[in-house]
């Protein structure tokens, strides 16, 4: 028997924490998990395929728990986040939500997050797969400033897709229709403390609950569950389709520490004229001037249909080369093509460059093309 061919099992146990949403994953048919940020995280409730379609066409929910939150508080909060990321941060004012991501002394990306800004000194930053708050903490030690660090009793519960805003609409009663994209605010949900913003990893218009007792996870997703029974709602784990579509990247898989903002095209998050200092400022500067060497693009592939997401990166090649190599693919239903997320030399990297990639369905021509194919819908859709 093939290695691809074994049974795949994880052991469920002590050691991996479980989410509040635990329970329901199990009642509603979880078919695995994989671990993250120490976690256990589902996999899947039915086929990808379904999912995807729910996603893109109804509402969908689910345990996305194990997207751990960092709470930055104290009187020099504000001074911190600006010194461990990039961005300049000098119009995020409370409530408000920004995309971030976190570098080293040589510009290598730690991981990217969302950050949300709750109160004038307090703050959450919420990190891919990853040891974050260690690295936060490490920093903090040494920097001279008066913060505290911790992981909050936070635990998000994903709502997705065109009718996530009529869902909302229905748990809250209509009270956080106006939230704008990318804002947040603290709430609660029949006397379950939560803060709910427009934030989420999914490729369609998203909202996230971020419960505040973890007690109460069952009861959040029973309610979220029958509201959302007369929308055709679906239970169901991050999808890889959606996500490579829409170019949504995961830290540990399309891009690491040995990458920069720039390669990942995230060049955008990095303001190095800013008078604020920040770990990486010289390093990143350097970086923008010398000019990338690689760059993550989308791929078009031929073959048939690509409907298990690569175990191991897939190499890319030209004439005979490895120029680069594949992190993620599927075949998108909506497309009709298979789809890829790669970073290669960046003398490849242009729009209709002709590669190969080898993999285990052979190897498959493909083509370089712009990312996303689909881009988010931001609507609410309310009426």
């Amino acid at each position: 028997m093939s290695e691809s061919q074994l049974p795949l099992l994880i052991g469920i146990g002590t050691r991996i924490r479980k989410s509040p949403y635990y329970d329901s994953d199990l009642k509603y048919g979880v078919t695995g998990f994989t671990v993250y940020n120490k976690m256990y995280l589902p996999t899947g409730f039915s086929s990808p395929e379904k999912e995807y379609e729910s996603l893109i066409n109804d509402v969908t929910f689910g345990d996305f728990a194990a997207e751990r939150q960092i709470e930055i508080n104290g009187p020099d909060a504000y001074k911190f986040v600006r010194y461990v990321q990039p961005r300049n941060l000098e119009k995020c004012e409370i409530g408000f939500c920004k995309y971030i991501i976190l570098t080293d002394q040589d510009g290598g990306i730690i991981n990217d997050a969302c950050l949300l800004r709750l109160e004038e000194n307090k703050f959450w930053i919420s990190p891919g797969d990853g040891d974050v708050i260690l690295w936060l903490q490490g920093i903090a030690i040494n920097s001279g400033m008066d913060v505290s660090i911790h992981e909050p009793d936070a635990s998000p519960l994903q709502i997705s897709g065109p009718k996530s805003g009529k869902l909302i609409q229905k748990l809250f009663k209509g009270e956080h229709d106006d939230l704008g994209y990318y804002k947040a605010k603290i709430t609660t949900l029949e006397d379950i403390p939560m803060v709910i913003a427009r934030t989420g990893w999914s490729g369609e218009l998203s909202y996230e609950l971020y419960l505040q007792d973890r007690t109460l996870g069952n009861k959040l997703f029973e309610l979220v569950y029958k509201a959302a029974e007369e929308l055709n709602g679906r239970v169901i784990a991050p999808n890889n389709i959606r996500t490579i579509e829409g170019g949504i990247l995961s830290y540990g898989g399309d891009f690491g520490r040995e990458h920069n903002p720039y390669t990942i095209g995230l060049g955008r998050l990095v303001d190095v004229d800013q008078e604020v200092d920040f770990i990486g400022k010289e390093a990143l500067k350097k970086i923008k001037e010398a000019g990338l060497t690689e760059k993550l693009v989308g791929l078009e592939l031929d073959g048939e249909p690509i409907t298990k997401a690569p175990e191991n990166f897939w190499p890319v090649n030209c004439n005979n080369n490895k120029v680069g190599r594949v992190s993620r693919a599927f075949f998108s239903p909506r497309l009709e093509k298979n789809i890829a997320l790669a970073i290669v030399d960046i003398e490849f990297a242009n729009e209709g460059s002709k590669l190969i990639v080898e993999s285990p369905y052979g190897d498959l021509q493909s083509i370089v093309v712009s990312l996303p194919w689909f881009q988010a819908d931001k609507e609410t859709h309310l009426d």
